[in-house]
């Protein structure tokens, strides 16, 4: 929705702040609350209806052909997967549902993929039924189904990590011979879903036992057309032009994934496996976003975080919804009246802290914002609260739990992970920490960020003011400076080359280049602290988002430079981008196997990190403070950080990639395709489109 033109009437301040908050207050009355069981529809003027845009494109990723489509209330992801187990994939991002169909093992790798010049469309049916139909071909004399599900994407997620478990709800579906072919099952929230088969090109399909087999046609080929459907309400999509303003970049792919995530009534994570609300992606992501988005999409990302809030502002880390949502309502105690009431999940610490920052940068700092900010506080949470009143219940969360470092300060009064849980920030898989506590970017990053923009929302009018709290936050941003002091690791030059060279050698990389880059004792912050307050020693790149939200010593800067300049394994520095892990100088076996190329945080490297270095390095470079020195090696750092970037710019939209050793060097692979990969990445992630916002130095002008 782009914010209608304003009448050519004098510019006075008051005016302005009227004029902003009448367009905020009807965003808030756009947005139609579907996952929570309201639709708030405004009252409007007969007008023509314009035709829906129409999104589709594809992403190549190894042996995964993505392909999305689009268009007014239909929206789906169907990938593809070539080579010796084919795999057909269709999820839906309205309810958060899919279906898998994996085929057996095949005596000879197939491709497989979209017939050519065929594309995916559109299906709409007069019973509801909605989604997406595509002439399929595998060049293999048969494909037999191994596997199917049509379920909530939740549950497809677990059955690929290892099984749904004891407990689980039965997931059965129907098989209708046809024709055509179809399986077809109502869901647990009532909805349904279904997958014909229909042969093409003289292929056929037959029920052979318990499975089902597609058979090649004359030209030894399985031809078929595939059709998904659903009938879960539609979400309404942000077209393209609504979305972004005039300073975002032209990258197309960037521009359509994004579109393809973004709703009136939330933001979604990833596709296909993220195709719901997560709040810290979408604080992240609108916070680098923020110089490219219009102001009603940054107010449906940020209106949907405040409408997830738990009573005390604890912020949702992820929702779920559909079926899933039904499936653990039935379990809790109590019942829910409303078993598809969506359940949220309130684990992570780190997205406690990146509300108040990003509140304040559009409230505050933005005129567009800083004009809609009163209507915008105004509208309503699903529950009745005021967006006002539960912002001022996260800084109030966000002073709570940064006093206990103030009045005693010390490792064991920083803010460390939920008790009994292994995650807590961005690197939520169960070994991402390496089994630490208390995370370097949380503590040393986020609550002070999130102490220093409290103090200035307290101390606007746009929330009391309150002169006591806004002094209390002062107090406590004063109180967490040089909190990274607790995290400083220094290895000696001569233990330090010896293990990197070990190190090189076990991942079978040459490290004569990254021996060579170490002539001083190497420096570096840990990735964490123990539970004891020890660090884990393990270099990391989460330093970007100190570089994002503070303006720290020259010394810091200079170490993080250094970081980014030394080839891996010294540094984090590799031919296929900057990688998020470097365990060379764990100085244990046990701690280096958690960081892995195969692993999911481990040494392989996230579009969106570096993403959010570049902003953290640009945003550094504008300082006038820095002394020569370090500002040369900032500059150098961000032009070997933007070598990475560019080499890898088609993969800029997907999650993660990894790497494997040929002739000493890293060769870029898609992760989730190689053995051993402990999960499989998205081929769209919200905060991988942030480079929108960015510009690579070259094209930056004069720092």
């Amino acid at each position: 929705m782009r914010t209608p033109p304003t009448p050519s009437l004098p510019r006075s301040h008051g005016f302005r702040i009227l004029t902003g908050v009448l367009l905020a207050l009807a965003a808030c009355t756009n947005r139609g609350y579907a996952d929570h069981g309201t639709d708030v529809t405004p009252p409007r003027l007969a007008a023509p209806s314009p035709a829906p845009e129409l999104l589709r494109f594809d992403i190549m990723a190894g042996s995964i052909t993505n392909h999305f489509y689009r268009r007014g209330p239909i929206a789906a992801h169907l990938l593809t997967t070539s080579g010796p187990v084919p795999r057909l994939l269709v999820a839906f991002p309205a309810g958060n549902a899919g279906i898998v169909l994996g085929f057996a093992p095949l005596v000879q790798p197939a491709a497989f993929e979209l017939a050519p010049l065929t594309t995916l469309d559109g299906v709409e049916e007069p019973d509801g039924m909605r989604g997406v139909t595509a002439h399929l071909v595998a060049r293999a004399p048969a494909l037999r189904i191994h596997h199917a599900m049509l379920a909530g994407i939740r549950f497809l997620r677990d059955e690929m990590a290892g099984g749904l478990g004891p407990g689980a709800p039965s997931l059965a579906h129907e098989v209708d011979p046809g024709p055509p072919f179809a399986l077809r099952r109502t869901m647990l929230d009532g909805r349904r879903i279904e997958l014909r088969i229909e042969p093409r090109e003289g292929s056929t399909v037959t029920r052979e036992n318990d499975d089902i087999v597609l058979h090649a046609g004359p030209e030894g080929e399985v031809h078929f057309l595939a059709t998904a459907l659903q009938d879960e309400a539609p979400l309404a999509p942000f077209p393209v032009e609504d979305l972004l303003n005039v300073h975002a970049a032209s990258d197309a792919q960037a521009r359509r994934a994004l579109s393809f995530l973004s709703f009136q009534e939330k933001l979604l994570a990833g596709s296909w496996r993220f195709l719901t609300y997560f709040g810290r992606d979408t604080l992240l992501a609108l916070h680098m976003l923020l110089p490219a988005l219009e102001p009603p999409a940054i107010e449906a990302g940020l209106g949907s975080v405040l409408d997830r809030l738990a009573p005390d502002g604890d912020v949702a880390h992820e929702e779920a919804i559909g079926e899933y949502a039904v499936w653990l309502n039935a379990m809790a105690t109590p019942r829910p009246a409303d078993l598809r009431a969506p359940v949220l999940d309130y684990k992570m610490v780190d997205d406690d802290f990146l509300l108040a920052p990003m509140a304040a940068a559009y409230l505050l700092d933005m005129p567009a914002g800083s004009t809609r900010a009163r209507g915008f506080l105004a509208c309503k949470t699903p529950s009745g609260m005021l967006y006002r009143d539960v912002l001022r219940q996260n800084l109030a969360l966000v002073l709570a739990r940064a006093a206990p470092f103030a009045k005693h300060p010390g490792p064991e009064t920083l803010v460390s992970l939920k008790p009994g849980l292994p995650v807590g920030n961005w690197r939520d898989s169960n070994q991402g920490l390496g089994g630490g506590h208390i995370p370097f970017d949380v503590n040393v990053a986020l609550v002070p960020a999130a102490l220093r923009a409290a103090a200035r929302l307290f101390a606007s009018d746009l929330l009391g003011p309150d002169p006591a709290a806004a002094s209390e936050a002062r107090a406590l941003s004063d109180a967490w400076k040089g909190v990274e002091r607790f995290f400083r690791v220094e290895i000696p030059a001569e233990a330090a080359r010896a293990r990197v060279s070990e190190y090189a050698a076990a991942v079978g990389l040459d490290g004569a280049l990254a021996v060579a880059s170490i002539d001083v004792p190497i420096r570096f912050f840990a990735l964490a602290l123990d539970a004891a307050g020890k660090p884990i020693p393990v270099m990391h790149s989460d330093t970007a988002f100190v570089l994002l939200f503070d303006e720290p010593s020259p010394e810091l800067l200079t170490l993080v430079a250094h970081d980014l300049l030394r080839p891996f394994p010294a540094g984090l520095r590799t031919d296929v981008g900057m990688l998020v892990a470097n365990p060379a100088y764990a100085g244990d076996p046990a701690l280096a196997a958690m960081f892995t190329r195969a692993d999911y945080h481990g040494t392989v490297v996230w579009s969106w990190q570096q993403a959010a270095m570049a902003a953290g390095l640009s945003r550094q470079l504008s300082r006038k403070d820095l002394p020569d020195a370090t500002r040369e090696a900032l500059l150098l750092a961000e032009r070997a950080l933007w070598e990475g970037i560019e080499a890898t710019h088609a993969r800029r939209a997907e999650e993660l990639w990894s790497w494997e050793p040929r002739g000493g060097k890293a060769v870029l692979i898609p992760f989730g395709q190689a053995r051993g990969h402990v999960d499989e990445s998205n081929a769209l992630q919200l905060w991988s489109t942030v480079y929108l916002a960015l510009r690579p130095p070259s094209r930056s002008g004069p720092r």
